[in-house]
């Protein structure tokens, strides 16, 4: 049964699955790498250069900790005709224990995990932003974006509006409070410092239709976005 079913609480129920949803993770050994998410049939490719000080700083990512692979692209596989879900219903213990994509058989949702390494001779600060790069249908209002960094959990939104009697939408006590997105295209910026030689860090990403945000809605048919989580060198610190 449909979440828009299952909680009652729209008049406007979606009448058939909304994307396609994946994810791209690039640039191997680089200074800025990036993991970018598409939805829509038509979404279109995403493209990274690496410059040559990008190759000799020694950043690498890889879908495993002992990074057998590492590899200029990775990419989640597409999932079609996605369909409102809630936080509730993610397997979170089984994305993080999933080497790369993680596929959930009983909901839609992209899940994907990755590790990222300083294999340099320099211990750095890295940052990583989100920036939604394309939208259509306004989807950006309905998703929620989950980074897990090392375990701990972040969960970003756009700012929910009030309803006409200046009421803001209620969510069940076990969702994580959201974090706002910084802008209309800046979903995060983010910074870890002391990232040492032979240092790992791990990231899970998962993407979602919010159910229970009101934004989910028929007006979201056939919506589109497209976002990017890059991460570069801090070369200037505090």
């Amino acid at each position: 049964m449909r979440l828009s079913r299952v909680l009652g609480v729209r008049k406007k129920m979606l009448k058939t699955r909304i994307v396609t949803l994946g994810v791209i993770i690039t640039g191997m050994l680089s200074l800025a790498f990036t993991v970018a998410t598409f939805y829509g049939q038509n979404a279109g490719n995403f493209v990274m250069t690496v410059d040559y000080a990008a190759l000799t700083r020694g950043i690498q990512i890889s879908t495993d900790e002992a990074f057998t692979s590492p590899s200029s692209i990775l990419m989640s596989e597409p999932i079609r005709d996605a369909r409102d879900m809630t936080y509730s219903w993610l397997k979170l213990r089984d994305v993080e224990e999933t080497e790369g994509n993680f596929t959930d058989i009983d909901y839609e949702y992209v899940a994907y995990t990755f590790y990222v390494r300083n294999m340099g001779t320099e211990t750095i600060d890295v940052t990583y932003h989100i920036r939604i790069t394309d939208v259509y249908n306004n989807l950006d209002e309905a998703i929620r974006i989950l980074v897990i960094e090392d375990g701990v959990q972040t969960m970003y939104q756009k700012p929910d509006q009030p309803d006409e009697f200046g009421n803001l939408p209620e969510y069940p006590p076990e969702m994580p409070p959201a974090v706002n997105f910084l802008s209309d295209t800046i979903v995060t910026r983010q910074r870890f410092t002391n990232f040492r030689p032979g240092d790992i860090k791990k990231f899970s990403v998962l993407i979602w239709l919010e159910g229970y945000d009101p934004d989910t809605n028929d007006e979201v048919l056939g919506g589109m976005i497209k976002a990017q989580m890059n991460f570069s060198i801090d070369m200037f610190g505090d």
